[in-house]
């Protein structure tokens, strides 16, 4: 577990508490660390990048928190996956797709068309799941963020 935590606090720690102390509001940081990590967890392999951009410009959000954390939750994206297709399959009341390596393959192999297509559901019920769980994640996660960051900011002014 030394080299994970090392590495989260060379990569994800130090450059939250370095922009801390150039001057971001823990508001603002909180913030960003908030809505980046909604965004970040999204099932759409390939588009968090510019969702980050697009909701940093948005909402003024900063950017190189934004980008930070986007690029350090690329694990826990992948681990929500197929939490969030359940969850989407649960709400729409769909029959749960078989995600197994071997299922998947078979599924290739037999035919590239009912692959895209029963696939391309499992991604549209990811959505689903994550359009419920995101919003409200991001909005209590901001709140235990900020007191974080304020209590940061006492123990260590700038």
């Amino acid at each position: 577990m030394g080299r994970l935590s090392d590495w989260l606090r060379r990569k994800v720690r130090d450059p939250l508490v370095a922009e801390l102390q150039q001057g971001a509001t823990p508001e603002g940081v909180a913030a960003s660390v908030s809505v980046s990590l909604a965004i970040a967890v999204n099932p759409l392999i390939g588009t968090t990048t510019l969702g980050c951009v697009v909701a940093g410009r948005l909402f003024r959000l900063n950017h190189v928190v934004m980008q930070i954390v986007n690029h350090g939750s690329f694990v826990l994206q992948v681990a929500l996956m197929i939490p969030f297709m359940r969850i989407g399959e649960t709400v729409t009341g769909s029959r749960h797709i078989v995600l197994t390596y071997e299922a998947i393959k078979k599924q290739y192999d037999d035919s590239l068309v009912v692959f895209f297509q029963k696939f391309w559901m499992a991604y549209v019920h990811g959505i689903i799941g994550w359009l419920l769980i995101a919003p409200a994640a991001a909005w209590l996660l901001n709140f235990g963020l900020r007191a974080l960051f304020r209590r940061f900011m006492k123990k260590n002014p700038a």
